[in-house]
């Protein structure tokens, strides 16, 4: 049987070793040593400026978690962090994302933590997502008052939907929930760039996510199906309902404009 020609372009074995442990000494170096030949107070260097990249990072990803954990709490979480997830991309400013992710896969696992951390992470993570979102939204469009009903509503683009077990849009220094309460929340950006937030019911949240994945829907469309899903003795009181409902949206530019 040939056997196959090693990979010219494959860098040495010894080489993907050092690298490895470098890597590992900078997630855990109370854990694991650093590489031999490495002059001690470079690799200090190394841990320092790679720890407190992320850290300042999250710090800014994340200010109502940075403002609730002391320095040590913080700390000891970005080191968590470093030593136990391993990002899944390449790209510095989904980092953010890599730590919702790890605190939804180790909720369990650290008793330390308080219990909304993870869908705290989550919910700022969308207001980062909101604000950064390049899509921009038309002034003129924001004000145009349109027949919601017989025309086609258009979604905020930067409009994100969040269905959470505690009141994360509370959660700060002065508040923090021993007990679930759930909430459904919507997070847009406005034409003016600043970041907007309400709590909404299941009905509100039905109608925005019909209105999402069916851009060919009319409003009345849309309202003739929630009413259909409730199983309405009177349709009528739901469309007017949800007249009002469209109209209030409209005012927040969670809809903006008509097609």
């Amino acid at each position: 049987m040939k056997q196959g020609k090693p990979d010219s372009n494959a860098p040495p074995e010894n080489l993907v070793r050092l690298q490895r442990q470098f890597a590992d000494h900078i997630r855990n170096p109370d854990s694991v040593a650093q590489p031999e030949g490495i002059e001690p107070r470079r690799m200090a260097i190394y841990r320092r400026l790679f720890f407190a990249n992320i850290r300042n990072l999250m710090a800014r990803n994340f200010p109502v978690i940075r403002r609730l954990l002391d320095d040590q709490a913080f700390d000891r979480l970005i080191r968590e962090f470093m030593i136990e997830h391993r990002p899944s991309t390449p790209l510095f400013p989904e980092i953010g994302r890599e730590l919702v992710r790890y605190l939804a896969d180790s909720a369990c696992d650290h008793d330390h933590r308080p219990p909304f951390l993870a869908e705290l992470a989550d919910w700022e993570f969308i207001e980062t997502c909101v604000r950064l979102d390049a899509r921009e939204i038309n002034p003129d469009q924001a004000t145009d008052k349109p027949d919601l009903l017989k025309r086609r509503p258009r979604i905020n683009p930067t409009l994100r939907l969040n269905q959470s077990q505690w009141p994360v849009h509370r959660i700060g220094p002065r508040f923090l929930p021993t007990e679930p309460s759930p909430v459904l929340l919507a997070a847009w950006r406005k034409a003016d760039d600043k970041v907007a937030f309400m709590t909404i019911n299941a009905v509100t949240a039905k109608l925005l996510l019909l209105l999402q994945e069916n851009p060919a829907m009319t409003g009345l469309d849309a309202l003739n199906v929630i009413a259909g899903e409730l199983e309405a003795v009177d349709p009528d009181s739901v469309i007017r309902a949800g007249t009002e409902l469209l109209e209030r949206l409209r005012q927040r530019q969670v809809l903006v404009g008509s097609a």
